[in-house]
């Protein structure tokens, strides 16, 4: 059950980086784009957090 709970929370921050790359590219407000740019920037560390907690190296 946890592993779900984990895998639901890998792809819900997955999608959000991915939401927020389309939304930064489309974006004409160049302080609205860095507000975009760094929510994506979380969401992709995240996600590679939790895609290392759930295939680990080792």
């Amino acid at each position: 059950m946890l592993k779900l709970w984990q895998k639901g929370k890998y792809y819900y921050h997955v999608y959000l980086y991915r939401h927020n790359e389309l939304l930064q590219k489309d974006c004409l407000c160049e302080k609205l784009r860095w507000k975009l740019k760094i929510k994506a920037i979380y969401h992709n560390s995240k996600a590679i957090e939790l895609g290392f907690k759930l295939n680990p190296l080792t």
